[in-house]
């Protein structure tokens, strides 16, 4: 129980700070997001140096260039986001990818797209999602991009404490012995009763604060929440057991010591990585659906 309150405390303090920063500004929302992916990218080549058998010196030049590829990769979304409405991703993203495949044609090594592998990963693992997270701040508003997170960290919170009461039947126990089938239905049980509330709770905010890097026009209803929700949940879920089976690949606990009773940045944002994009998925399903509701009404 120790150990609980002090995940708690150590979890509510980064999650109120990330939640100012993002409500404050962009400038500080996107300070905050680019140290959480140059956090998880450093993470990524620290745990990951004895797999990709390289010694220490060459690690921390791989390292380094990685960081470096991140904070251009992340600087430029939210720069193009911020003032051009830029969306396509993939220009920003592929040049980075593609450099490494270049790059392998002067390193002479023997296992070149095994190198390619172990350092584009890092790229489509975490640079990929918060560059996501990047679109949906810019396309939904500060409270949308919260509105989700929050949603995981909720989710994550009432998983470990429905497990730790009534936990029995394990989930994937070769990747994740601690994790519960009852955690994790009274996780999504309790996460999908209060997302229910969210267009409520989100339409209440609105109309009592008018601050416009907060809301952009969008509505959705109960439903479409849920499944937004529901999908979320699903791959938040995935993503946890992801970065499970990564550190037990690896042979290690914790990917660092960033945060007490969490580990470090990728142990915090293992479940939030992989469910972004599917997030963004159901985001562009349920925006589709509304579309054809309003062409429909107008044909009518």
């Amino acid at each position: 129980m120790k150990n609980f309150y002090v995940r708690a405390a150590s979890g509510l303090t980064v999650a109120v700070l990330i939640i100012a920063a993002i409500l404050a500004s962009r400038i500080s929302y996107g300070i905050v997001i680019l140290i959480a992916a140059m956090g998880g990218v450093y993470e990524f080549y620290t745990i990951t140096g004895s797999a990709r058998h390289v010694n220490e010196a060459d690690n921390r030049k791989s390292r380094r260039l990685a960081v470096i590829l991140t904070i251009i990769a992340v600087a430029l979304s939210w720069l193009f986001h911020f003032r051009y409405r830029f969306d396509d991703l993939a220009i920003i993203l592929s040049p980075i990818l593609f450099f490494y495949f270049v790059r392998e044609l002067f390193s002479k090594s023997e296992t070149p797209f095994q190198n390619i592998g172990w350092n584009i990963l890092p790229f489509i693992y975490i640079v990929l999602p918060v560059m996501i997270l990047n679109y949906l701040y810019f396309e939904k508003g500060a409270v949308f991009a919260i509105a989700v997170l929050f949603l995981i960290w909720f989710y994550d919170s009432m998983c470990y404490i429905t497990g730790s009461l009534f936990g029995k039947r394990k989930l994937f126990e070769r990747v994740s012995p601690q994790k519960t089938v009852e955690g994790m239905v009274g996780g999504m049980i309790l996460s999908l009763i209060f997302v229910f509330f969210y267009d409520k709770i989100l339409g209440l905010l609105a109309s009592k604060f008018h601050y416009a890097n907060w809301f952009t026009v969008w509505t959705y209803t109960n439903v479409q929440w849920l499944i937004i929700g529901f999908v979320t949940l699903i791959f938040a879920t995935l993503g946890d057991l992801v970065e499970s089976l990564l550190k037990r690949s690896l042979g290690v606990k914790d990917s660092g010591a960033f945060l007490p009773g969490h580990g470090g940045f990728l142990d915090r944002l293992d479940a939030i990585l992989i469910a972004l994009p599917f997030t963004m998925l159901a985001v562009f399903a349920v925006d589709r659906i509304n579309d054809i509701y309003l062409l429909i009404d107008f044909l009518n």
